[in-house]
């Protein structure tokens, strides 16, 4: 019987941590014929009770474990807890949302599925919906996808794997063989579950759940949520605009040139995007745009395709010297 331990990190989360642990072990596997082994917490010396609720609950829960790392940041401390696990397969969780009962199971059913496709020793992820909520659990949107109005199949082409995440880590559930070769997320990588997400597309697969299976609470300390922009402020603030898009492709030129040294050989089919990103800064505005022109990167909406088109005419053209 497969086991799925649980990697938990938190920071600060004494008002949401412990609905979140008790979603966790209300999820129903009775069907499912797995086990649940570790809850891991890797706690980033929160300076609240987090720890302290955490521990009272592992007196009735022996199989929830806290462990502190003093390490600061969000990847190291997701880096901290997948290091504690050991099961075939392991499920991301953040502090402050509540899982649906039956999170794990449609997880696992897909995960299941993928691996009777392509066998148990490639990289497979795993990711769902979710259903975007307010602090209180009030549902904004049942659908995280269509309220950001992104295509969540577009994710397999690699010319938009590398260019943004479309998937919450909280969603995901992973196999062994992805930690095995993604683990330890490096340092300048953007977050953990993008850099999980291009190692489970370039090397491996992954499958996508079309159903919610979490409540997201958005609330005023989440570290990244879910946000939408009226077409009023697309309109009348360009420059605000333009400076978000310039710093998310550098950061994805950044993860991207990264990847290509960790990972110096990859398919085929991903050179012409990652080659078109490591070098984007080096390129001619002209070769920018003949880049967009034919579809090397895409952006995952409409707008975000405009602004790729603003980023790669306005943005400088860097020396190779200057950037180093």
């Amino acid at each position: 019987m497969p086991t799925i331990d649980i990697a938990l990190a938190s920071y600060n989360g004494e008002k949401y941590i412990s609905a979140q642990i008790a979603s966790i072990f209300a999820n129903d596997v009775s069907g499912a014929e797995v086990s649940l082994g570790k809850l891991i917490v890797s706690d980033n010396v929160s300076t609240d009770k987090t720890a302290e609720i955490v521990s009272d609950i592992c007196c009735a829960h022996p199989e929830l474990r806290l462990h502190i790392n003093h390490r600061r940041g969000v990847i190291h401390n997701f880096n901290y807890a997948l290091a504690q696990t050991d099961a075939g397969y392991v499920m991301l969780a953040d502090q402050d949302d509540v899982w649906h009962n039956n999170k794990i199971a449609l997880s696992l059913q897909k995960m299941q599925e993928l691996e009777r496709q392509f066998g148990t020793n490639v990289p497979l992820l795993v990711f769902t919906d979710l259903a975007v909520t307010d602090h209180q659990l009030t549902v904004i949107s049942p659908s995280f996808f269509a309220y950001q109005k992104i295509d969540p199949v577009a994710y397999v082409r690699p010319e938009s794997l590398f260019l943004y995440n479309v998937a919450p880590g909280c969603t995901m559930m992973l196999n062994r063989r992805l930690l095995e070769m993604a683990l330890p997320v490096p340092d300048g990588a953007v977050m953990h579950d993008w850099w999980l997400m291009l190692v489970a597309g370039v090397f491996g697969h992954i499958g996508h759940v079309g159903q919610a299976t979490m409540y997201y609470r958005q609330h005023d300390n989440n570290q990244i949520g879910a946000s939408v922009s009226s077409f009023w402020e697309k309109l009348f603030s360009p420059r605000r605009k333009l400076q978000l898009a310039q710093k998310n492709l550098q950061d994805a030129v950044r993860q991207a040139r990264l990847f290509s040294a960790q990972f110096p050989v990859i398919p085929v089919e991903f050179s012409s995007t990652l080659g078109f990103l490591t070098e984007f800064n080096h390129l001619s505005r002209w070769r920018r745009v003949r880049g967009l022109m034919q579809e090397k990167i895409i952006g995952p909406t409409f707008w975000g395709r405009v602004l790729l088109y603003a980023v790669a005419v306005f943005s400088p053209v860097l020396s190779r010297v200057s950037q180093r």
